[in-house]
């Protein structure tokens, strides 16, 4: 992977010097990554390339990096810790063109506070904010099923709140769950921020970030039953099932 990245580099600044020359004069801009006054953004150059190049496995990080800025526009150093991360198991990390996901897992013997997994949240959301176009994070349809509402401001510490856990039988109880949406492109995405917890003993978090809902889901579903009525739709639906009981 390190030598397929310095190859992608290489490519990158060739392609940049060839911009270079013949980009500029007259006509339009050679590429986008050529800025008005002519000079090429090699970081642009560069990550058109590694996007290109990416052929990885799923379960890796590269993946994640990968598919964090490509899905989300965000940077994966962006939602690292400052621990240092217990990385061994195969599904630490993941990423598609549908989901992106980062386990931060510490390493064994030491410890992860409901303290830190907060800060954390506090720190992932305002990474969201940044990116949404409208500069807010959201509700989203799977906390809210009207649409003024679905798109109103998610007020962080209001979750961190009612996140707060409680007490039982001087028992803390708490999930560590925390999920907001942001609008990217004009299309509502969702971020989920889990503890990471086993025996009782936390972990770490984990960030999970996908398009969400669009629309509601009673909006949904009157779409679907819809659709249904079609006579097209239900000679698939019949085709599909005779092929299943075969």
């Amino acid at each position: 992977m390190a030598m397929r990245r310095l190859l992608v580099l290489i490519m990158s600044l060739a392609c940049a010097l060839a911009l270079v020359s013949c980009g500029g004069k007259g006509g339009k801009k050679a590429s986008s990554a050529v800025t008005e006054d002519g000079k090429v953004d090699l970081e642009k150059v560069a990550e058109k390339m590694i996007k290109e190049a990416f052929e990885g496995d799923k379960y890796s990080k590269e993946a994640a990096e990968y598919y964090f800025k490509k899905n989300e526009g965000i940077k994966f150093s962006d939602l690292v810790p400052e621990y240092k991360l217990n990385e061994t198991s195969k599904y630490t990390y993941y990423g598609d063109d549908h989901d992106v996901l980062a386990n931060f897992k510490i390493q064994d013997g030491d410890t992860y506070t409901k303290e830190q997994h907060e800060n954390n949240v506090r720190r992932i959301y305002a990474v969201t904010k940044k990116v949404a176009d409208n500069g807010i994070n959201v509700y989203g349809f799977e906390d809210k099923s009207d649409k003024d509402e679905a798109y109103s401001e998610k007020d962080l510490e209001q979750m961190i709140k009612d996140n707060a856990g409680s007490k039982i039988l001087g028992i803390e109880i708490y999930i560590g769950d925390y999920g907001w949406s942001f609008l990217r492109d004009g299309v509502l995405h969702r971020c989920e921020v889990s503890l990471l917890e086993k025996n009782d003993t936390k972990l770490g978090y984990s960030v999970k970030m996908y398009k969400g809902l669009q629309k509601s889901f009673d909006e949904t579903m009157k779409e679907a039953e819809k659709a249904l009525e079609d006579p097209e739709v239900q000679k698939q639906l019949e085709k599909a099932l005779k092929d299943a009981a075969k």
